[in-house]
C-alpha cells in the first residue's frame, strides 16, 4: 500500500547497517529486501516516543508465511512463475522454500544435490550448501525472486525454452464459439433469405480435448441444413514433443498430398520446441463492388465466411483445415452476382535444422463424403535434418483397394536458395483395369534476394507420368468405376472410363513479391501470384493469376492489379483494378479535426470487355476504435449492368464480440441488408463467461479470476471481469510463457487488487486459471485528528474491532484501511501503553469525497 511503502522508503534511507566501513564510519545500505539485517534509526520519526516498532522491517518488508504466486528471475533473466511457499522462520519475514523444481524451472543444473534432496520434490534446498556464490533476494512489492547464480552452474538451454513441468493442462472447461451471418437481398422483383452460423465446440479434460466444428446453413428455399466438419480428442505426448488425435484430421502436405483421415494419427509438434514455429495460412485479397458475402470453401467444406463493404478486402485470419487442399473464394455482391477464384494453398520447403525430425504417421478411413465406398488408409512420413545443407524426408501410404505409394526426398540450403527435389512412385490395382504405375517429379524453390529484397515464397513444379495416381486420385477413380458398375453406364468399358479421367501433367506455382527502389527512393512493391496446369487426357489448361503494383504519395496510396478469375459456369473472367486511398489526416496537418469520417478510398474496376465500375466509399472510426463505418456510392455501366448504389457498413467491437451490420439501395430498386456477430462462451466450475470474439479450435484461453473486479479489462482487447470475477483472455501461445494483465483503470468496484501481471504458459487448447489476489473490502482515506491536538506517528497501526491491522498511518495523520463497513469503530496504536493509543468512530455519509474508488473521510477525531 502507498502509505507503508512511503514508511519502508524513510525507514531504509534512515538505516544503520550492523558492519562498519573500513575508516571506521558506518555507511547507508541502499539495497532493497537484502539478507543484511538493518538497524534503524528512529530519531528520524517524528515524535515517536510511543516506540514504534520498526525491527519488522529490518530484512525488508514483512513477508508472512503462505504461498505465493511468485516470479522467478535468474541472473537478471525472466524464467518463469511459480507458486512458492514461505515458511515461517520466527521472524516477520518468512523464509522462501526453493525447491529442486523450482531450480529446474529456472534453468539451474540440480545434478550436484544429495540424493535425500533430489528425491523428495517438496525438500528446501540451502542454495549456499550446494552452490557456492549463489544468493537469494525476494522483493514482496513486486513479488519477485532474483536469484543470483555462478555461470557454472547455470544450464545452457536454447532461447525461448521452458520447462516442460510449467506447461499447463488448464482446468476443466466447455467452449463453444459462433460466427453468424444473416443476409437480405431483393433485386428483379424476387428476394433472397440465407443465414450461416459458424459453430465450434469443444470440452477440457486434465490432458484430452474434445474439439468439433460444424456449420447450419439457411435460406427461404431449402430451409436449413447441419453440416458436421470433424470430431476429434486429442491430447499432448509431452516425452515425444507430439500430439495424439482420434477422430478427423488432415495429415501434412509437406510430402504426399493433405487427406482427411478417420482415424488415429500421431505426428510431431514443432511448438513444443525452443524455436518452433506455427502453420502457414494465405491471405485472401480482392475486391467488392458493393456490400458482398466473402465465403470459403476447402476440400467442399465452408470454413469462412464474413460481409465486406464495397472496395478491397482482405483475409489474414483464416483457420485453414490443411496443408495441400487449394481454397475456392465466392465473393456474392448485393444485387446476387458472383464471382469465384481460387487460393493455391500448398508447402513451401522441407528444409529442417540439423537434428531436428519431422514426422506423421496414421491409420484410418478416407474421410471424403463424395465417395460411396471410403477405403482404409495407412500412412508415415519422416524427415531429417542431416546437417545444415541437407534434409532427407520419405513416406509410405497404403490403401485397402491395393493402392500403394512410396516417396523420397531430399532438401538442400544452397547459397542461390533453398531446393526441395522428390519423386513418388505410385501403384494401383483398379478394377477392370491393368495395374497402374507412375511416377510424380516435384521440384521446390523458396529464396529472398538479399541484392534486389526479391521474396520468392513459392515456386514449384511438379510432372507426374500418365498412369500415375496421388490417393485421392486412385479412390475417386476406384469409386468412379464401382458407381458405373451399380448404376446408369455411361461408358462402354473401365479404360474408356479412365482414358476420360482428369490426370495432371503439369503444373507450376509461383509466388513472388519485388520492393522497387530507384536512387535509394522506395517506389512502392510489385508482387504476383499464379499457378497453372495442363492435363494427360485434355488438350486445354486453366490458369489462376494475379499481378499487383501498390505505391504512396504525398497525399495517400494506390495500386494496381490484374486478376484473372473463372464464373460458376467456368468462363475466365479478367479484371484490372485501380484503387486510390487519401486520409483525412493529410488535409488537417494540426490534427484538429475529430470524429466524422477519416479516410476515402476511390476504386475502379474494368473487364477489358467494356464492362466497368466505380465505387467511393468514405469510413471513419469512434476515437476509441470501438465503432467503425463507412457509406459508398458506387456505378456500374457495360457488362455489369447499368446500376448506381449508395450503401453504409458499420462495425462494433462489443465486450461480448464484433457485431456488423449492412445495407444497400439501388437505382433497379434492389437492396440489401446483412447483420454478422461473432462470440464465444467459457463454461467452468464457477460459471459461463463471454469472450470478445470467436475461438479457435487450437486457441489457449486464460481464464482469470479476479473476485470482485467487476470491469477490469484483460490486457489490451475488449474482454473484461465480468460480475462473477471471471474474464476470457484469448490467443494464448501453447508452451510460451504469455504475460497476462489487468488495466484497473477501467474498475467499476471499490477493491484492491494485489498484483496486476502474471505469466501463464498454457498447453495446445488448455483453458488455464490465471487467480488474482483481490481484496474486495471497502477502502478508506482517513484524516485523523487526536482529540488532545497530539501528533500520530508516521508508521502507527490502524486495527479492526477484532484486533486485525487493517493499514497504517502515513503522512499527516492520513491513514489508509482496506475491509471497512458503513460505520464502525478502529484503533489507531503506536506503542505499549495506554497512552500510545486512540479510538475513531466513524460513519461513511452518501455524499463522500471520492478519490478514485476510494471514500476520504475528512477531520476524523481520534479520541485518547
Amino acid at each position: 500500500m502507498l502509505f507503508q511503502r512511503s514508511l519502508l522508503c524513510l525507514a531504509i534511507c534512515a538505516a544503520l547497517p550492523l558492519h562498519a566501513s573500513e575508516n571506521g564510519k558506518k555507511t547507508v545500505d541502499t539495497t532493497s529486501e537484502s539478507e543484511l539485517a538493518i538497524e534503524f534509526n528512529d530519531q528520524f520519526l517524528i515524535d515517536n516516543g510511543g516506540g514504534i516498532n520498526v525491527e519488522r522491517y529490518a530484512y525488508g518488508n514483512p513477508v508472512l508465511p503462505g504461498t505465493y504466486r511468485v516470479k522467478v528471475n535468474l541472473n537478471g533473466n525472466s524464467k518463469s512463475t511459480v507458486e512458492m511457499t514461505f515458511i515461517d522462520n520466527k521472524t516477520p519475514r518468512a523464509s522462501a522454500c526453493l525447491t529442486k523444481l523450482i531450480l529446474n524451472q529456472s534453468g539451474i543444473d540440480t545434478r550436484m544435490l544429495d540424493d535425500d534432496v533430489k528425491n523428495d520434490e517438496n525438500a528446501c534446498v540451502d542454495i549456499k550448501k550446494f552452490y557456492p556464490g549463489a544468493s537469494a533476494n525476494f522483493d514482496s512489492n513486486k513479488l519477485e525472486m532474483d536469484l543470483n547464480f555462478p555461470q557454472i552452474y547455470v544450464l545452457k538451454l536454447p532461447a525461448g525454452y521452458v520447462d516442460p513441468s510449467l506447461w499447463d493442462n488448464g482446468v476443466p472447461a466447455g467452449l463453444l464459439s459462433y460466427d453468424l451471418n444473416a443476409w437480405h437481398s431483393e433485386s428483379d422483383g424476387s428476394d433472397s433469405n440465407t443465414a450461416y452460423a459458424g459453430l465450434r465446440y469443444g470440452l477440457n479434460m486434465g490432458p484430452w480435448r474434445l474439439r468439433s466444428r460444424g456449420s447450419l446453413n439457411w435460406d427461404q428455399d431449402n430451409g436449413s441444413h447441419y453440416s458436421s466438419q470433424d470430431i476429434y480428442l486429442q491430447r499432448d505426448i509431452t516425452p515425444l514433443n507430439a500430439q495424439l488425435v482420434f477422430g478427423d484430421s488432415f495429415t501434412r502436405g509437406d510430402t504426399f498430398d493433405s487427406v482427411n483421415l478417420r482415424g488415429a494419427r500421431m505426428y510431431n509438434d514443432d511448438r513444443m520446441l525452443p524455436q518452433g514455429s506455427s502453420g502457414y495460412a494465405p491471405v485472401i485479397r480482392g475486391v467488392a463492388n458493393s456490400n458482398a458475402k466473402v465465403s470459403v470453401m476447402q476440400s467442399g467444406n465452408k470454413i469462412y465466411e464474413t460481409t465486406v463493404p464495397p472496395g478491397a478486402f482482405e483475409i489474414d485470419d483464416l483457420s485453414t483445415t490443411g496443408y495441400g487442399n487449394d481454397l475456392i473464394v465466392t465473393v456474392e455482391e448485393a444485387d446476387g452476382s458472383k464471382r469465384t477464384f481460387t487460393v493455391p494453398f500448398s508447402s513451401v520447403t522441407q528444409m529442417l535444422r540439423p537434428g531436428s525430425t519431422r514426422w506423421d504417421m496414421g491409420v484410418g478411413e478416407l474421410n471424403d463424403d463424395s465417395l460411396r465406398e471410403k477405403p482404409n488408409v495407412g500412412y508415415a512420413t519422416f524427415a531429417y535434418g542431416l546437417n545444415n545443407t541437407f534434409t532427407g524426408y520419405t513416406g509410405v501410404q497404403y490403401t485397402d483397394m491395393d493402392f500403394y505409394a512410396g516417396l523420397i526426398g531430399l532438401a538442400m540450403n544452397t547459397p542461390v536458395g533453398a531446393f526441395a527435389f522428390d519423386v513418388t512412385q505410385s501403384y494401383a490395382d483398379i478394377d477392370g483395369l491393368d495395374t497402374l504405375k507412375g511416377q510424380s517429379y516435384r521440384l521446390t524453390y523458396s529464396k529472398m534476394l538479399e541484392t534486389t529484397n526479391t521474396s520468392f515464397n513459392v515456386a514449384a513444379y511438379r510432372f507426374s507420368t500418365e498412369d500415375y495416381l496421388s490417393l485421392n486420385d486412385a479412390a475417386s477413380l476406384q469409386d468412379s468405376i464401382h458407381r458405373e458398375e451399380y448404376g446408369n453406364r455411361s461408358y462402354d468399358s473401365n479404360a474408356e472410363l479412365y482414358a476420360d479421367y482428369q490426370r495432371t501433367k503439369n503444373q507450376v506455382q509461383i509466388s513472388l513479391n519485388q520492393p522497387l527502389k530507384f536512387n535509394g527512393e522506395d517506389k512502392g512493391s510489385l508482387y504476383i501470384t499464379g499457378t497453372w496446369q495442363d492435363y494427360w487426357n485434355d488438350t486445354s489448361s486453366t490458369s489462376d493469376y494475379s499481378v499487383g503494383y501498390n505505391n504512396s504519395f504525398d497525399y495517400g496510396s494506390y495500386s494496381v492489379s490484374v486478376q484473372r478469375t473463372y464464373t460458376e459456369s467456368g468462363e475466365k473472367d479478367d479484371s484490372v483494378y485501380l484503387n486510390v486511398s487519401i486520409p483525412f489526416s493529410v488535409f488537417d496537418r494540426d490534427k484538429t479535426l475529430s470524429g466524422g469520417f477519416n479516410n476515402i478510398n476511390m476504386s475502379m474496376r474494368s473487364d477489358l470487355k467494356g464492362g466497368s465500375s466505380f465505387n467511393s466509399t468514405a469510413s471513419g472510426s469512434a476515437k476509441n476504435s470501438d465503432l467503425s463505418y463507412s457509406v459508398s456510392a458506387s456505378s456500374s455501366s457495360g457488362n455489369y449492368g447499368n446500376l448506381n448504389q449508395v450503401s453504409g457498413f458499420s462495425s462494433w467491437n462489443s465486450p461480448y464480440g464484433p457485431l456488423g451490420l449492412s445495407a444497400s439501395f439501388g437505382d433497379d430498386n434492389s437492396r440489401q441488408y446483412s447483420a454478422s456477430y461473432s462470440g464465444g462462451l467459457v463454461a467452468h466450475s464457477g460459471g459461463i463467461v463471454m469472450t470478445s470474439g470467436s475461438i479457435g479450435e487450437t486457441d489457449s484461453l486464460a481464464l482469470v479470476k479476479a473476485s470482485g473486479a467487476k470491469g477490469a479489462r484483460l490486457g489490451y482487447g475488449q474482454n473484461r471481469i465480468n460480475s462473477s470475477g471471471y474474464g476470457v483472455m484469448p490467443y494464448m501461445s501453447a508452451y510460451r510463457e504469455n504475460r497476462v494483465s489487468l488495466d484497473i483503470s477501467t474498475l467499476e468496484t471499490d477493491v484492491e487488487i494485489k498484483s496486476t501481471s502474471a505469466v501463464a504458459v498454457p498447453r495446445n487448447g488448455s483453458v488455464v486459471l490465471v487467480n488474482f489476489e483481490t481484496d474486495e473490502g471497502r477502502s478508506l482515506v482517513l484524516e485523523l485528528e487526536r482529540s488532545d491536538k497530539g501528533f500520530i506517528p508516521l508508521g502507527a497501526d490502524v486495527l479492526n474491532e477484532k484486533n486485525d491491522p487493517i493499514g497504517t498511518v502515513g503522512q499527516a495523520g492520513q491513514a489508509y484501511v482496506r475491509g471497512v463497513e458503513e460505520k464502525g469503530v478502529l484503533r489507531v496504536v503506536w506503542g505499549n501503553d495506554s497512552a500510545s493509543a486512540c479510538t475513531v468512530h466513524y460513519q461513511i455519509p452518501a455524499n463522500a469525497k471520492k478519490a478514485g474508488l476510494t471514500t476520504i473521510l475528512s477531520n476524523q477525531q481520534c479520541q485518547m
